[in-house]
């Protein structure tokens, strides 16, 4: 397995002849107040899939997704999300929970298997487990705290890596007003549940990008704050930047 981190959420997978990718965006011009160099999503394999957690505009960029899958690849996502991802024209591998799918069919050089998450603005939202080339991970969106973390852990961990939000932001726009509870989960809460999940190392994702003053407020120096935690609860971690890849003897980034 392959593994190279994109910008917010998104990660790029290569097994064998088979790409995967997840949460995977390109333009975010518009809230990518950080000034982060965006890598672009290109693939050089025949197969071509992509996952998303959920459909928010920072994790679901179907203009991106359309370009790089081209007319043979297809969209993995949670049924309940399949009606509205049918409508950007996608070939959509809908399923359901804990349902692994093989991609593809013929090789099978990546399992995904959905698991629960819960969304801070209760959207559907799923974590998903990725299987392939002798490595497993799990990359947990933009989840808030649950109780699933020790049932995933017994039913499928332990995990090579496990990839967690750390921004822990609160959210005052339109409705969604009057709660200082954050809608991500915080850093702390983050490597607590790599912890939980049985983690070889725990890599931050969706922090560092966006703020919105007033509206859409991160954990201040959220990053810091991670790998603190990580050290009282003696969690390995691996700080991956967009772009970068995974060296996995010995387990750092390159």
């Amino acid at each position: 397995m392959r593994l190279q981190r994109l910008i917010w959420a998104g990660l790029k997978i290569e097994v064998g002849d088979t790409t995967l990718f997840i949460d995977a965006i390109e333009g975010a011009s518009n809230w990518n107040s950080g000034g982060i160099s965006v890598p672009p999503l290109v693939s050089q394999t025949t197969e071509r899939h992509a996952v998303i957690t959920h459909m928010h505009d920072d994790h679901y960029d179907p203009v991106a997704l359309q370009s790089v899958l081209g007319e043979q690849g297809s969209l993995l996502c949670h049924r309940l999300m399949a009606g509205s991802v049918a409508h950007n024209q996608f070939r959509v591998q809908a399923t359901e929970m804990y349902k692994p799918i093989l991609l593809n069919w013929l090789a099978a050089d990546i399992m995904a298997i959905p698991v629960p998450a819960a969304d801070g603005w209760g959207e559907p939202q799923v974590s998903w487990i990725i299987d392939g080339g002798g490595r497993r991970i799990i990359h947990c969106g933009d989840t808030l705290w649950h109780g699933h973390w020790w049932n995933i852990a017994r039913q499928y961990g332990p995990f090579d890596l496990a990839f967690v939000p750390i921004n822990g932001v609160t959210y005052d726009r339109g409705r969604f007003t009057g709660s200082m509870i954050p809608a991500t989960l915080t850093p702390e809460q983050a490597v607590t549940a790599g912890k939980i999940l049985g983690a070889r190392r725990v890599c931050p994702i969706h922090y560092g990008m966006h703020d919105d003053p007033g509206h859409y407020i991160s954990t201040p120096a959220a990053l810091e704050k991670f790998l603190q935690a990580a050290q009282e609860q003696e969690v390995s971690t691996l700080i991956l930047n967009p772009g970068e890849w995974v060296d996995w003897d010995p387990l750092t980034c390159a």
